[in-house]
């Protein structure tokens, strides 16, 4: 499965069902110019530099790859990663990082392989997804989507 499509992430409380439906739709969305891709193991990946508008408290933790940057429709942006870790370690890493960050998890769940979170704060909202990639030892695709 590309890493594009293994969107996925962990949460807290419960936010309007509007606002998920509409953050899953975002990230779903596909972008003008995107092909699908074959999944990319951290020690193969080429990094990408974020754009400078994308806000530091949202950065992932060092040690992962950015993989992808794409811009979605309303001024929001999609950062796709590799961490070079094992699912639960990262998602750990996940949950701290926007915790410590002024960002609220929101309406999120945690499956086995899995987990997705919607978050806000800092004056912005967003997704990010975490999923497990078999074809990749010790890997977990990450995403994240964040805007207005």
């Amino acid at each position: 499965m590309p890493v594009v499509a293994g969107l996925a992430v962990l949460a807290a409380a419960v936010m309007g069902g509007c606002e998920s439906d509409e953050l899953e739709a975002a990230m779903a969305e596909p972008a003008a110019t995107v092909t699908s891709l074959a999944p990319v193991c951290a020690q193969e990946a080429k990094p990408v530099a974020l754009p400078g508008s994308f806000p530091s408290q949202a950065a992932l933790p060092d040690t992962y790859v950015v993989t992808r940057v794409e811009a979605r429709s309303q001024g929001r942006t999609v950062v796709t990663a590799v961490s070079p870790k094992p699912f639960a370690q990262t998602l750990a890493d996940m949950q701290k990082a926007y915790a410590t960050r002024g960002w609220t998890a929101s309406e999120g769940e945690v499956e086995e392989r899995d987990a997705e979170s919607n978050f806000s704060g800092n004056g912005l909202r967003g997704r990010w997804a975490v999923r497990e990639m078999p074809e990749c030892t010790g890997n977990t695709s990450v995403s994240v989507l964040i805007g207005k």
